[in-house]
């Protein structure tokens, strides 16, 4: 019994450092970082997000005159220079937004016009108002 007893106070601290340690990874899952990809062309475009100084990278493939939540990589959205790129579908058409800032759990509108000839960007309805 005394044994339990001198065991209980190292047991209690053990326990303490390891959920302090655990504390850090609690804190809850950052909320998505987004673009509403609007193709309205009839052509299937491959979108791609880049941020400063490096590759793009696949995002996700909307198909003509539909609208797609297209998640982008923390990596990426995290930045204040974020460039979506769509590639044209059946022709080797390339067009770029241009740089813009996409913040951590933010959303922007971006529209490929029946032209195809510009990548339109704007905050998303949801976005308006909140900062």
């Amino acid at each position: 019994m005394r044994s339990l007893l001198h065991r209980l106070p190292a047991c209690a601290l053990v326990s303490a450092i390891t959920l302090a340690g655990c504390g850090p990874f609690h804190r809850g899952a950052q909320p998505d970082t987004a673009i509403l990809f609007h193709n309205q062309s009839i052509d299937q475009a491959d979108v791609y997000a880049m941020g400063p100084g490096g590759d793009p990278i696949r995002v996700g493939t909307v198909d003509g005159e539909r609208t797609a939540k297209l998640r982008v990589p923390a990596s990426i959205g995290a930045t204040d220079r974020v460039n979506i790129i769509a590639r044209v579908f059946p022709s080797s058409r390339v067009v770029a937004s241009g740089p813009f800032t996409l913040y951590p759990g933010g959303v922007m509108d971006v529209t490929l016009p029946s032209e195809e000839n510009m990548l339109a960007v704007l905050p998303a309805r949801t976005q308006i108002g909140k900062q």
